[in-house]
């Protein structure tokens, strides 16, 4: 194992629990960190977001776990924060799928059970200046890249964030390259999230139509319509001084207020053709006017693609709650088959693979 140097590195340990706080401090701080601040709540640590971001961050997720999630979430999403890149393992007593689906989801790099020892906790550190995944941005998420298996196509880019853990500990930090490393990725996350929000509005937009067309608005549909005001805020507040953004602009409150009229109205009324008509071509000027390189049918082709298969994967979902229900009854109504279903074998991973189901 190389023997890193982290003199320079600065950490910050987040936790409820002051003791086990301090035994995450005397770790690091062993392994010769320079600076490692101790903060007893996500609340205290706050000002991290803006006062600078250390290069890595130890938070505490069985406290008040949502806080801790929120505090990642705005880390890696939110404009103006110094480094969203920084290094972020979440620690806990109890470790569950569950909860690290959340981390994973949040922007996390790592779940690390406690009790620990020296040893684990340098092994995660080194694994993060050695293997750390690339960042992946999409409309709601900003973070290491969530997918096991390597991204088919070119739609949603890894990113090689900069990681000022690993710049410090292996010699290479100076305080002017890494600030041009982390400007540049910082645009690069501003132009995704940009580009992302115009093709998640395209794609609810899409998905509504069918729905808002009927006699009675479908639930959904005027639900979908109703998300697509979250993601415009997100894009106008990401419109900074790299260029002129009116035409963004126009086009992204022109959706907003249409979309709040359409989902105003739908509860008691049907949206007329026109107003349908002219959210789907808002939509289509507002992926054109974010990225007027890309051609506009390359991106229609997208969301097309994408509304399919989550067309596809509702589908799957009301299948096999059908499924559920149907063998309910039929149990109830024949109490043997309990025993039946009982004996069956659970499907190994051969047949899971078989079968499309994920295996484990």
């Amino acid at each position: 194992m190389p023997d890193y140097d982290f003199s320079q590195v600065d950490a910050a340990i987040i936790d409820g629990q002051l003791n086990t706080g301090r035994v995450f401090r005397d770790v690091l701080i062993r392994m010769g960190f320079r600076r490692v601040e101790l903060f007893d709540s996500v609340k205290n640590a706050a000002g991290l977001l803006q006062a600078g971001i250390p290069d890595l961050v130890l938070v505490d997720a069985d406290g008040e776990d949502s806080e801790t999630f929120r505090f990642i979430r705005a880390l890696r999403n939110d404009p103006g924060v110094p480094n969203p890149f920084a290094c972020v393992i979440v620690t806990t007593w109890a470790p569950t799928p569950a909860l690290l689906t959340r981390v994973t989801n949040a922007g996390g790099d790592d779940l690390l059970m406690k009790p620990v020892s020296p040893k684990q906790v340098r092994d995660r550190i080194v694994s993060l200046i050695e293997a750390r995944k690339g960042f992946v941005v999409t409309a709601d998420y900003a973070g290491p890249d969530r997918r096991k298996s390597p991204r088919e196509g070119a739609q949603v880019p890894v990113l090689d964030a900069p990681n000022t853990l690993r710049l410090k500990a292996t010699g290479q930090w100076t305080q002017s390259g890494a600030r041009m490393l982390l400007n540049e990725a910082i645009a690069a996350v501003v132009t995704q999230k940009r580009l992302r929000a115009s093709i998640q509005v395209a794609f609810l937009v899409e998905f509504a139509l069918p729905g808002l067309a009927r006699p009675v608005p479908d639930r959904m549909a005027v639900d979908h319509v109703g998300r697509i005001g979250g993601f415009l805020d997100d894009l106008l507040r990401r419109l900074g001084e790299d260029g002129d953004h009116a035409p963004v602009e126009a086009v992204a409150r022109a959706i907003k207020t249409l979309a709040d009229r359409i989902r105003n109205a739908a509860d008691g009324s049907p949206v007329s053709a026109g107003d349908r008509e002219q959210l789907s071509a808002l939509s289509r000027a507002l992926m054109q006017a974010v990225d007027p390189d890309r051609p506009l049918e390359a991106m229609t082709r997208e969301v097309s693609a994408a509304v399919a298969g989550y067309r596809s994967r509702l589908e799957q979902i009301a299948q096999a709650k059908a499924a559920a229900a149907a063998s309910a009854l039929a149990t109830q109504a024949d109490p043997s088959a309990v025993s039946s279903t009982a004996a069956a074998p659970p499907p190994s991973a051969e047949s899971a693979a078989a079968s499309g189901l994920p295996a484990g």
